[in-house]
């Protein structure tokens, strides 16, 4: 388009039209700034400061990518495939937590984990926020 062609095209656009295009423009600006503001940093840490004013950092979950937020898993009815999804847990460790819960029966508390052949203090401190019984 030549620049007398966009001339007719911005003087056929009347006073509502160009009243609906500028707030269709600020919505949209406004929409994207909201977006981004309130979009949280990946990997951001909580640090408080006590009164000693040394930092601690707020401790954080091991990374669980297979379960969801929210999600807890029953130690005493999860699949072996289910408990695949806990972090350390792989196909041998999660068939030796199926056979010791068949062999010696339901696991009383969370704890209960730490009698399982190759499950050590790490692996339990791990899965703990993942884990009920």
């Amino acid at each position: 388009m030549g620049g007398r062609s966009m001339r007719r095209v911005f003087q056929k656009i009347n006073l509502l039209e160009w009243v609906v295009l500028a707030l269709t423009l600020v919505f949209v600006l406004g929409t994207l700034l909201w977006f981004r503001i309130s979009q949280p940093e990946a990997g951001v840490t909580m640090v408080t400061v006590e009164d000693t004013g040394r930092e601690i950092s707020a401790p954080e979950k091991p990374d669980a990518p297979g379960i969801l937020e929210g999600e807890l898993l029953n130690l005493n009815t999860a699949s072996p495939e289910d408990l695949t999804r806990l972090p350390g847990i792989g196909e041998k460790k999660a068939a030796a937590i199926v056979a010791w819960r068949e062999e010696n029966g339901p696991f009383r508390t969370v704890d209960d984990v730490i009698s399982v052949s190759g499950i050590g203090e790490k692996i339990l401190s791990d899965i703990r926020p993942y884990v009920t019984v």
